[in-house]
């Protein structure tokens, strides 16, 4: 086997780690989603990629994106973990290529003064990340469903083709009914669907900020790399404006998973006016029918107020295939230990995962 060296990611080396990632995940990932990824973000994330080489090849990863949160008063940078992989032939060991190459990382980290490190992490990651990584859990993410239409819970137990599309024919208008008798008229407020966002993110960032002690920085820079340039770009946007400024946000995508249509709550963020959040919400829901999806979904942190929203207009929580680990890494005392563990401080969104 080729001696392994263990150093930071060279100008040149994407098409390689490129190569291993597809190779791993059976992807067809090309440069431009890589560069998307890790060059062209809030933060270039190039320096917090560490790789294994073996001979002339790639054989692992550690790589991280950096992004900033706002931690309470002040402006953190922090690094998520994507994209770690190993070849086959080179994986095991409790000082195995892993452990080398994270080793690495948390120096380029000290020496950038990173002060934290947050995942998502799937099982198997979690798994190893918890044995080997030093991963500590923050909580566990709830998923909240709104049930969009009947067509899966019959097709479970009964999977007759016709009676399948009559009930369909008939609850999925009614449940369209109840969501949208429920959205109030609210003064002076207009809702507009669209593919893009504008500067007025910023202004819009600066009022919500505050609503909680920790999350990701969500101003334009960051959403605009997150939704609008993201090669994926399957998502849509929902923005409510008043006198021309943005006063809350929605970003849906739908998506096909197996024999179910999924409807993916993002982001869902909003002025503490009465009925505005719950408007967008409706307004998300009626949208993500129209496309066909069976179920909404939204993740938030266990003690997110918007939870008492959510469960006004009926989503229920439950256990369901997406992983509900959130993992963490602190490496400085910049960031206090109780604080990040206390639940109430956090706003967390399927967005804040780049694998979504």
């Amino acid at each position: 086997m080729d001696t392994i060296v263990i150093d930071r990611y060279r100008e040149g080396d994407e098409e390689g780690i490129n190569a291993l990632y597809n190779e791993i995940f059976n992807k067809s990932r090309d440069l431009k989603e890589w560069r998307w990824k890790f060059c062209e973000g809030p933060v270039d994330s190039r320096p917090f990629i560490i790789l294994a080489r073996g001979g002339d090849r790639i054989v692992g990863q550690y790589a991280c994106i950096a992004t900033f949160i706002k931690y309470f008063d002040r402006e953190l940078k922090v690094l998520q973990p994507v994209d770690n992989m190993i070849h086959k032939d080179y994986r095991g060991g409790a000082k195995g290529l892993q452990v080398q190459m994270l080793e690495m990382l948390e120096e380029t980290a000290s020496q950038m003064m990173i002060p934290l490190g947050i995942g998502f992490p799937n099982r198997q990651a979690y798994i190893v990340g918890k044995r080997l990584l030093k991963y500590r859990d923050l909580f566990t993410i709830e998923h909240l469903l709104k049930r969009l239409s009947l067509r899966i819970a019959v097709k479970r137990r009964l999977n007759i083709a016709p009676l399948i599309y009559v009930i369909e024919a008939v609850t999925r208008p009614l449940i369209r009914i109840s969501i949208a008798r429920g959205i109030r008229k609210l003064k002076g407020v207009e809702y507009k669907w669209t593919d893009k966002l504008d500067k007025r993110i910023d202004a819009f960032w600066e009022v919500i900020r505050n609503q909680y002690n920790i999350m990701i920085k969500r101003d334009f820079l960051y959403l605009n790399w997150r939704y609008c340039q993201n090669p994926d770009s399957k998502y849509k946007i929902l923005l409510a404006e008043r006198n021309g400024d943005i006063i809350g946000l929605l970003i849906v995508k739908c998506e096909e998973i197996k024999d179910i249509k999924v409807g993916f709550i993002m982001e869902c963020l909003s002025l503490k006016e009465p009925f505005l959040m719950e408007g967008l919400i409706r307004k998300g829901l009626l949208y993500l029918s129209d496309k066909g999806a069976d179920y909404a979904v939204i993740r938030i942190a266990p003690k997110d107020p918007i939870k008492d929203t959510l469960k006004r207009i009926g989503f229920l929580k439950k256990e369901v295939m997406w992983d509900h680990y959130f993992v963490y890494k602190r490496n400085s005392d910049v960031v206090e230990e109780s604080v990040l563990r206390d639940q109430s401080n956090w706003h967390i969104s399927f967005g804040d995962c780049e694998a979504m």
